[in-house]
C-alpha cells in the first residue's frame, strides 16, 4: 500500500495535464449547466433595465472590444442581443473599435440564424459602420445622429429606415450599453450619459470590473456585466446558454480537479507519515 502511495504521489504531471483536457473538452464543446445560483448584481440590474422598458424602446449597443478580449465579452453581445430582440426592443450596433467589425460580422451574421430569425434588418435593428473619434462621434450623438450615421454599414441611408423611426439623438433612445475592453465605457458615461442624462449600462473584462464601481454606486451605470462570470450568468438569466457558460463551466470543472488532486495528495502525504 505504502509503495501505491508513494507512486500516485510522483505521478507524471503530463498524465495530470491529459485528465484536465479530457475534462475541459466536454463544456467547451456545449455548456453542461453546472448551478449558477449567485448571480452578480449588476448583471441582474442590466437585465432587469431592458426587462422594463417599453416594447420598441431603441438600444444602442456600442461594441467597442477587439479579438484580445472576445472570449469574454462576445457572449456578452451576444446574450444582450438576444434579449434585447426578445423583448421586441430595436437595436442599433455601434463601433468605435476598428478591431471589433469582425466581431460584428460574425453576430450580423448569427442574427438571421439563430439569434432572432423572426427579426427583420432596417426595421427591429441596423448595424452602423466603424467611426474614429470616439469623443466627437459620442458629442454628436446628444445633438444629431444623422450628421455621422446617415448611412449604414452597408451604405443604406438610416434616417427613413422604421428602426430610426422617432430617434434622432440618444435623447430619444431607451438604453445605451458599451462592451469594451478600453477605457471607452469611462468616455461614454462622461460625454454622453451625465451630458445628456442618458442611461448607460456597460460590460468588461474581469480585471476592469472593481474600477467600475464608482460609477454602479452614483447611478451613472444602470448595471454591469462583467468578465465570462457576468456572460454566464446572463445567459442564465435569458435561459440561453452559450460560450460564457461553457467558459465558467470548464473553470469550474477545473479548478474542481485542482482541489481534488490538492486534497487527495495532502491525505496521502498524511497516511505516509503514520505508516
Amino acid at each position: 500500500m505504502k509503495n501505491a502511495l508513494e507512486k500516485f504521489l510522483k505521478i507524471d504531471r503530463r498524465l495530470i495535464f491529459l485528465a484536465l483536457t479530457v475534462l475541459l473538452f466536454a463544456p467547451i464543446v456545449r455548456p453542461l449547466g453546472l448551478p449558477n445560483k449567485n448571480l452578480g448584481k449588476d448583471v441582474v440590474n442590466v437585465y432587469n433595465y431592458i426587462e422594463n422598458l417599453p416594447e420598441r424602446s431603441f438600444v444602442m449597443l456600442s461594441l467597442d472590444y477587439d479579438p484580445a478580449t472576445r472570449p469574454e465579452l462576445h457572449p456578452q453581445a451576444v446574450a444582450l442581443i438576444k434579449h434585447a430582440l426578445r423583448r421586441n426592443l430595436r437595436v442599433g450596433i455601434f463601433t468605435l473599435n476598428a478591431g471589433a467589425t469582425g466581431m460584428i460580422e460574425d453576430i450580423a451574421a448569427r442574427i438571421p440564424s439563430d439569434i432572432a430569425p423572426d427579426k427583420v434588418y432596417g426595421r427591429d435593428y441596423v448595424i452602423m459602420p466603424f467611426q474614429p473619434n470616439p469623443v466627437a462621434v459620442m458629442t454628436q450623438l446628444g445633438i444629431n445622429i444623422y450628421e455621422i450615421y446617415d448611412k449604414d454599414r452597408n451604405g443604406n441611408p438610416t434616417k427613413d429606415m422604421e428602426v430610426m423611426k422617432g430617434v434622432k439623438s440618444v435623447k430619444d433612445m431607451g438604453l445605451g450599453i458599451c462592451i469594451t475592453g478600453t477605457a471607452m465605457l469611462d468616455y461614454y458615461v462622461a460625454y454622453v450619459a451625465d451630458k445628456y442624462k442618458f442611461p448607460m449600462a456597460g460590460g468588461v473584462t474581469a480585471v476592469s470590473q472593481p474600477g467600475y464601481g464608482p460609477y454602479l454606486q452614483t447611478g451613472q451605470l444602470k448595471g454591469l456585466i462583467g468578465g465570462m462570470k457576468g456572460a454566464a450568468d446572463y445567459e442564465t438569466l435569458i435561459k440561453d446558454l452559450e460560450k460564457g457558460t461553457s467558459g465558467i463551466d470548464a473553470l469550474s470543472l477545473a479548478h474542481v480537479l485542482v482541489i481534488v488532486l490538492i486534497v487527495t495528495s495532502n491525505i496521502i502525504m498524511l497516511v505516509l507519515k503514520y505508516l
